[in-house]
């Protein structure tokens, strides 16, 4: 459980960041946030063309596909959680309760 938690937690510093600097135009903060958002969409489409390519035409390739890693609902419910939390306390202690 704890590398779900250190992966959220650096996932939600990762975004404060990029959201700040996209709100605030000043940095990379748009382009941090553009290129994000774009290398998860190409990873998600890797996955699904590796699946689908292993479903249909390699057994080799399913074999593989077996063995790797897929992390479930409970995983990704803890990495997200985790990101909640520490941009919450990041942004809490940057800006206190009264500040936006």
């Amino acid at each position: 459980m704890v590398k779900p938690m250190v992966m959220g937690g650096l996932m939600g510093v990762m975004m404060l960041w990029m959201l700040h600097g996209a709100v605030t135009g000043g940095g990379v903060g748009l382009w941090a946030a553009v290129v994000f958002v774009a290398a998860h969409v190409v990873l998600v489409a890797l996955i699904l063309g590796a699946a689908i390519f292993a479903a249909r035409l390699s057994p080799a390739a399913r074999r593989v596909l077996a063995r790797v890693h897929r992390p479930s609902l409970s995983h990704m419910g803890t990495m997200v959680g985790t990101a909640v939390l520490i941009v919450a306390v990041v942004h809490l202690g940057a800006h206190g309760f009264g500040g936006v």
